[in-house]
């Protein structure tokens, strides 16, 4: 039996679930409400056992430590019902949000929010974007395929196959120019080696080999269906928790060219003027002038100070 909900509360409920969790000044944002108000709605939701709070965390060096707020069992039944799932399986609530690191997850978050501010004030640019969590969803209401897991086969005719998930993977849009943008996410908190001496599958040297294989093959024309749009390549973003790791991360793209699809900067620059200013570095050339991935034309500063 569905709950009755206020419409608001519903909506705390779908982004929380949609972002696999969330603080409360990512719940203010999206809602377009006050921090105020969602900690006093988030102690009702608590109260009627749909949402739990998990381990404190400083966020982003602001302010004072903010709570993490995730769905309880009953709270991810609520949301599967009101995107439309039907749970069959019975496992479904538990194997649907798989949790990483949460200050990963939190940064993820805080690139996607940033992301959809775009289309709230520009009314001529459309985003989409899909996560591995929210591509469960999709798949799961209206039965289309959504798959973000990348599966190719090494150029040297390994046995192994290349398996990585990107963070996230978004199209942007120009509407009176209808011209589109594919990009692909990868946040970087600093836990993985740059480059291992063994050559790790699991550091950031392998990360951009899966990806220049990504773009050679053409793999990446699958998402033309997934986003509806015609895509001639794709752009990888690369955001690091520091300008130090940054620095790092930039100089290693300079030497595994080709290498100009990745551009890279930092979550301070991000939350200082926002994702689609001059902020990112084309190719690890942190020498030159950053540019916008939206182009010098459609440069702009959209930033959430004001609402966080």
């Amino acid at each position: 039996m569905t709950l009755k909900l206020a419409t608001q509360d519903k909506a705390l409920i779908d982004f929380i679930g949609l972002y696999k969790m969330a603080t409360v000044s990512q719940l203010a944002v999206l809602s377009n409400r006050s921090s105020q108000v969602i900690r006093r709605r988030s102690r009702a939701l608590k109260d009627r056992g749909l949402i739990s709070f998990t381990q404190r965390i400083y966020g982003n060096k602001r302010g004072r430590p903010e709570a993490v707020i995730v769905l309880t069992k009953e709270g991810k039944r609520l949301f599967f019902e009101q995107q439309g799932i039907c749970l069959k399986d019975k496992n479904f609530e538990s194997n649907t949000i798989d949790f990483g690191p949460i200050e990963h997850e939190l940064l993820v978050n805080w690139f996607l929010i940033h992301l959809k501010q775009l289309e709230k004030e520009r009314s001529e640019m459309g985003v989409d974007w899909v996560t591995l969590n929210s591509s469960i969803f999709k798949k799961a209401a209206d039965q289309h395929s959504v798959n973000i897991k990348e599966r190719m086969t090494k150029k040297d005719g390994s046995s192994k196959d290349i398996e990585f998930i990107p963070d996230a993977v978004f199209a942007i849009k120009h509407m009176e120019l209808k011209k589109s943008l594919l990009f692909f996410l990868e946040v970087d908190r600093g836990t993985e080696n740059i480059a291992s001496p063994d050559r790790s599958s699991n550091d950031i040297r392998q990360k951009i080999n899966n990806y220049q294989l990504l773009f050679h093959s053409g793999r990446y024309k699958r998402y033309e269906k997934i986003f509806d749009d015609k895509f001639n390549g794709f752009r990888l973003l690369l955001l690091a928790h520091t300008e130090t790791r940054l620095t790092s991360l930039c100089r290693l793209v300079q030497e595994m060219p080709p290498s100009d699809f990745i551009w890279a900067t930092h979550q301070e620059q991000m939350f200082s003027d926002g994702l689609f200013h001059n902020i990112w570095y084309r190719g690890g050339k942190k020498d030159d002038a950053p540019q916008s991935i939206l182009g010098n034309k459609l440069a702009c500063r959209i930033t959430l100070k004001d609402k966080m």
